[in-house]
């Protein structure tokens, strides 16, 4: 069996703030001590997850594994980008794992640093997410099809996701895979398909919020200046949550308007706004 890179295990204390259990950690990740950078929510948990290597290179494998107890409440976040390097000799290509675990009345946002797919390089990830049906979830990714400002741009050779999330009794509740062709893409040229070079993901699962009124505010940009911004949110099977998806053609865009959304759930919950989170 392979042993994860990171793992850690998060509860509430006696005094209602969200700490860590158990951790463990191997080379290339490591993981921050805990952060209170939120006065109105002490109870939150921050944490920042750092990569000590270059990057991901051929034949590199992560395995991550988040477990929040029952009314734990983790931010989750890393330090910098994740550079996929180049992997020219043909077939091979770097793999990373994601088992996110929350129990009952907890809630993790997680709300990682890009993806920078170079020349040449391959991704394969797979992100397994268990919920609890009281449980809230705010996931995110951000996709760059190269290093842009160098015009490297669909370079690579593919980039695939896969995510689902299940109860936690394993039920599947939603799964969906990403499966981005890159040199080889007959389309990277045209307008149609990369007009807006960068692309993101959200996952919201929110069980006590109107999806209806929250999708309306997602969609919403006057409060980001969001007119470069393409944005569509659809509802999860069941009425679970959201899927947003967004593009754009600079990273601060899409970064700018997960912040917006991000607060926008807040809202919607009754939580305080994302505070400060240093990089």
């Amino acid at each position: 069996m392979t042993r994860n890179n990171l793992e850690v295990v998060l509860k509430c204390d006696r005094l209602d703030q969200t700490i860590v259990t158990h951790q463990y950690t191997s080379y290339p990740l490591r993981l921050s001590g805990v952060f209170r950078l939120d006065r109105a929510d002490p109870h939150r948990a921050y944490l920042y997850i750092t990569n000590t290597s270059p990057g991901l290179l051929a034949g590199d494998e992560l395995n991550v594994s988040v477990t929040l107890e029952a009314g734990a409440s983790l931010h989750l976040t890393d330090q910098s980008a994740t550079k996929i390097h180049a992997m020219p000799i043909a077939e091979t290509k770097a793999k990373s794992h994601l088992q996110i675990s929350v129990a009952e009345g907890a809630s993790l946002e997680f709300v990682p640093e890009p993806l920078i797919l170079f020349a040449d390089s391959s991704l394969e990830q797979t992100t397994q997410i268990q919920l609890h049906n009281d449980a809230e979830l705010f996931w995110s990714e951000i996709v760059l099809p190269g290093r842009l400002a160098r015009g490297e741009c669909y370079d690579f050779t593919h980039y695939f996701n896969r995510l689902e999330i299940t109860s936690d009794s394993g039920e599947r509740w939603f799964r969906d895979s990403i499966h981005l062709d890159g040199k080889d893409n007959l389309f990277k040229d045209s307008e149609l398909f990369a007009a807006k070079r960068v692309l993101a993901n959200i996952v919201i699962v929110q069980p006590n919020v109107d999806l209806e009124v929250l999708s309306q505010k997602l969609e919403t940009l006057d409060m980001v200046n969001g007119s470069e911004l393409i944005v569509s949110s659809s509802t999860l099977p069941d009425e679970r949550g959201l899927l947003v998806r967004i593009l754009a053609n600079k990273t601060l865009e899409i970064k700018k308007y997960l912040k917006y959304a991000l607060n926008c759930v807040r809202s919607c919950g009754d939580r305080p706004s994302l505070p400060y989170i240093p990089k």
